[in-house]
């Protein structure tokens, strides 16, 4: 039995033994925990009085030791929930600085370097956009140019060899030729008269010249003009009231025989200046037999009996075919051309055209009464080129060839 009960007390003193390791060991657990809550950020006054707490016991009991960790395990939730939200507010910080960051970027972004492979694509399509344009262009009027050319009445070369097979038509037997007609037709009047008319009359003056063999050489290429023009009155009904509807004015039928005379540029001008004034002359008869004492100022051309003659020149093919192309009001997708009248040309010619690129006027006034020197000007100006002048380069304004 004594064997038994110190068994007993034994068991006792090793169970208290038990129980203090037991308690020590929660202890020492317990006081780790509570050293790490610092690194959690939860340094307040509840973490602080449960160290102390812990470290003041030396003797507890189970349940005092159960409240101690149930106490603990609520610090260390509320210090991991305190460390989360650190942490988003910590995130939100770098969210906000690196939007921050983006937008200053896109502040100080350069459109021009930012867009600079557009820019350049753009600029190559333009200058492809305006190449094709020009070449459009210049097909439209090369096409017109050609158009013209071939269907002009004559040749520039058929031109020059009427020219010199009458070798002797010379301004002698021209101013014969303007005479008669004067005498003829103009004291009567009458400023128009038919082909026939015209050719009987100039037959006459030349055989009585010198002789019955001196006629028209290559007189088919001057008929071949002068037919177009009936046939174009007739078709557009523009013939003359006054008489056969195949009378031709007298500025168109000289204009016609100046093709055959062989001359220089110079008196060609002086001529056809002339043929314009023959109607002033017979205004100016007019006036005198009516005792008009008033100074006669018909010694400059007008406009409209300026306007005539280039246009009767362009009928019989004695202008330049790229001179007579202008300009339509169709400009999109690219210009186009037409054959210009005689005003047009005209006006051009004395006002100027195209701006900087294209030519000044030549003449003093831009309309009005045209003199001599002014007809020599409108003749040789680009816009008008008769006979091809305006290729010809001359120091002086009113030179012209000896062609």
């Amino acid at each position: 039995m004594l064997r038994r009960a110190s068994y007993t007390m034994l068991s006792a003193s090793s169970c208290r033994q038990l129980r203090r390791r037991l308690h020590q060991t929660t202890v020492c657990n317990l006081m780790n925990t509570a050293d790490a809550l610092p690194s959690l950020s939860v340094a307040n006054s509840a973490t602080t009085s449960l160290r102390n707490d812990m470290l003041s016991m030396n003797h507890c009991d189970l349940a005092s030791i159960a409240n101690t960790q149930q106490r603990l395990h609520f610090s260390t939730m509320a210090a991991t929930t305190n460390n989360s939200n650190t942490s988003s507010s910590s995130g939100n910080e770098n969210t906000t600085t690196n939007n921050k960051t983006k937008q200053e970027k896109k502040d100080d972004s350069n459109i021009f370097l930012d867009n600079l492979g557009k820019i350049f694509l753009s600029s190559i399509g333009l200058v492809l956009v305006l190449l094709l344009r020009s070449t459009k262009s210049n097909n439209s009027r090369v096409a017109l140019r050609e158009e013209m050319e071939s269907a002009a009445l004559l040749d520039p070369l058929e031109i020059e060899d009427l020219r010199c097979a009458n070798s002797d038509f010379d301004m002698n037997v021209w101013n014969a030729i303007v005479e008669e007609i004067k005498n003829e037709f103009v004291a009567r009047g009458l400023v128009s008269m038919t082909y026939p008319q015209f050719l009987s009359l100039v037959m006459r003056v030349m055989k009585d010249r010198k002789g019955e063999g001196f006629t028209v050489q290559m007189g088919h290429l001057m008929d071949r003009v002068v037919i177009a023009e009936l046939e174009r009155r007739r078709a557009e009904n523009v013939a003359g009231q006054e008489g056969s509807d195949d009378e031709l004015p007298l500025s168109f039928l000289l204009a016609s025989l100046s093709l055959a005379l062989n001359s220089s540029i110079a008196d060609r001008i002086r001529v056809l200046y002339d043929s314009m004034l023959i109607g002033n002359e017979m205004n100016s008869s007019s006036s005198s037999e009516e005792g008009d004492q008033s100074t006669n100022t018909n010694t400059n051309a007008s406009k409209e009996q300026v306007e005539d003659m280039i246009q009767n020149l362009q009928s019989t093919c004695q202008l330049v075919p790229d001179a007579q192309i202008v300009e339509t009001n169709s400009k999109v997708p690219y210009q186009t051309f037409r054959v210009g009248t005689g005003s047009e040309l005209t006006r051009r010619a004395r006002e100027g055209y195209g701006g900087k690129k294209g030519s000044q006027g030549v003449t003093r006034e831009a309309d009005g009464p045209v003199t001599l020197e002014d007809f020599h000007a409108i003749l040789k100006s680009r816009t008008v080129c008769a006979w091809g002048e305006c290729y010809i380069k001359k120091s002086s304004r009113t030179s012209t060839s000896d062609r």
